[in-house]
């Protein structure tokens, strides 16, 4: 039956209805048993921690709330249905996914494939806009999808690390395994209510009723997973202000931002930035109680490629500098519904350098590789298909080693003319205190040096790692300002000694085929002090903008 509002697809033992004008599952009925109470939307919400609440960082909920992230809604811009093989059923929902008061948002694309087996494939591209990325100054809390069941599948169970709740930075206690218990029981009481439950690298997890029928969700590979039965876990600020939420919500997610430590954000590998459209597909099934186990259904090869929405991902590549060369490696996808043969080209700043032909049938997937040969110097933007491009510059320009040192605080010490001939050679990363026995507390000092930038890196902007510096800096770049960390005593101190500098320098400052001076103020206000910990370098370019 298909109408205006709602389409609905039959099976031998499943009626699933979808809501065209909300552009989301609304109903998963097996057996005459509704499994689904909110159909899966894309999510990049959680209640923030405490380390995103405090303002001794960036205080990251601040942003999030400004941008409408905890009232994100869905503006349907089309909705078609079509049967692409025998018992498939397709249908693709593109929306604009923003908060009303809000410029911010992703465009969004669900590509859901319906089997006859009662499984559902749902592939996911979330394209964050300007706003959204411009608005972000560190990370996103996660992104996946997020739907409800009703309060009766309240056991759940998952392989994935357990028992207890991790994170992508706190998972290593943990061992992977198949584990179970009450969705209230995974509830984790902080001094202060907040995000909790999380399971890492899950294959499979469920949703179950005491009669063992639930509603399974699949990973391809891993996802996160968490299971809340609360309803207002962000607005609450003591336990007993809690309320008991009218069904599960459950959240299966592509990524998730770690949590850091206190007073430690999370390390950049572990943080979900808006750089790029975010891209997953996961499965879904309603399990009856005589169905195959969770395990049996995970290791069915189902077609993953049938929900893919585009033909060419995962996209890595690597720029070897010692022998000067760029491997890259993608996988191609047929989603049609007959076999297809599929140009995959390699391109390097915009010229096809190389390209693969590959022929799949239906719902198959391969992966392709590359390899190539790039010059000396230069900057190499690489992209396989339409992949978002990745860019590497060469040579390799490091900065650990030897620099100036000098004790004490002189501003003009970070004009690029400034004589430093006298200062004492050092070799960083190290503690002032380990390189020139520097042991007091509550005291300044200074770090210079100078590298040569290449002319054919003419235009872009460069990125600059500093490593973790004890306590605060403040960095020069020929005499420009290029960064601060921390915050000095004169206005008030707050130490930064853990966290990794990263600093991005406008083309405007930078001397490209000459030489450039980098200075660094640095003050102590304990402990080892000064450039402790790498990685210094390599410098690399990014992009303007313009």
């Amino acid at each position: 039956m298909t109408d205006n509002v709602q389409t609905t697809i039959d099976g031998p033992n499943f009626e699933y209805t979808f809501d065209a004008d909300r552009g989301t599952l609304r109903s998963l009925e097996a057996d005459g048993r509704e499994f689904l109470a909110r159909g899966p939307l894309l999510n990049v919400w959680r209640a923030p921690i405490s380390n995103e609440m405090v303002d001794w960082g960036t205080a990251e909920v601040e942003e999030w709330y400004e941008l409408g992230l905890d009232r994100l809604e869905h503006a349907v811009e089309s909705f078609e249905i079509s049967d692409i093989a025998d018992g498939v059923t397709r249908v693709e929902i593109t929306t604009l996914v923003s908060a009303p008061d809000a410029d911010a948002g992703f465009e969004t694309t669900y590509l859901y494939h319906v089997f006859g087996t009662g499984d559902v494939l749902l592939g996911v591209r979330a394209e964050p806009n300007d706003a959204l990325r411009e608005g972000i100054t560190n990370w996103l809390p996660r992104v996946g999808v997020q739907l409800e069941v009703p309060d009766a599948f309240s056991e759940l169970s998952w392989h994935g690390n357990g028992p207890v709740e991790t994170y992508p930075d706190r998972n290593n206690g943990a061992a992977i395994g198949t584990y179970a218990g009450a969705v209230s029981e995974q509830y984790v009481p902080y001094v202060r209510p907040q995000e909790y439950g999380n399971k890492t690298d899950v294959r499979w997890a469920t949703l179950s009723a005491a009669d063992g029928a639930g509603l399974a969700a699949f990973g391809r590979p891993t996802v996160n997973v968490s299971a809340h039965d609360v309803a207002n876990l962000d607005r609450a600020l003591f336990d007993y202000q809690l309320e008991e939420r009218d069904g599960v919500l459950f959240n299966v997610d592509h990524a998730v931002t770690g949590v850091g430590g206190t007073p430690v954000q999370p390390s950049p590998e572990h943080r979900v930035v808006p750089d790029g459209p975010f891209e997953f597909v996961v499965g879904f099934r309603p399990r009856t109680a005589d169905d195959l186990s969770p395990m049996e259904l995970s290791r069915r090869r189902l077609p993953y490629a049938f929900a893919s929405t585009s033909p060419v991902g995962g996209f890595e590549a690597e720029h070897d500098a010692d022998d000067g060369t760029i491997t890259a490696s993608a996988v191609v996808r047929n989603a049609g519904a007959k076999p297809e043969r599929i140009d995959v080209p390699l391109t390097v700043n915009d010229e096809v350098v190389a390209s693969r032909t590959v022929d799949l049938a239906a719902g198959e997937k391969t992966t392709v590789s590359f390899e190539y040969d790039v010059p000396e110097t230069g900057v190499f933007e690489v992209r396989v298909g339409d992949e978002p491009p990745r860019l590497f510059t060469a040579p390799r320009l490091s900065l650990e080693g030897e620099w100036r040192f000098r004790k004490g605080d002189d501003p003009a010490r970070a004009e690029p003319e400034y004589d430093d001939s006298d200062w004492e050679l050092v070799e960083v990363p190290a503690t002032w205190e380990a390189h020139s026995e520097y042991t007091e507390n509550d005291v300044f000092g200074w770090y210079r040096t100078t590298f040569d930038v290449p002319e054919s890196w003419a235009g872009y902007a460069l990125e600059l790692p500093l490593g973790a510096i004890d306590d605060v800096d403040e960095t020069f770049l020929n005499g420009e300002k290029i960064g601060q960390t921390g915050t000095f005593p004169e206005d008030g101190f707050e130490t930064a000694w853990s966290e990794p500098r990263r600093y991005t320098v406008d083309p405007s400052t930078v001397a490209f085929g000459g030489e450039n001076a980098i200075a660094i103020r640095v003050y102590d206000g304990g402990g080892g002090g000064g450039l402790h910990e790498g990685p210094l370098g390599p410098i690399t370019v990014v992009p303007t903008g313009d």
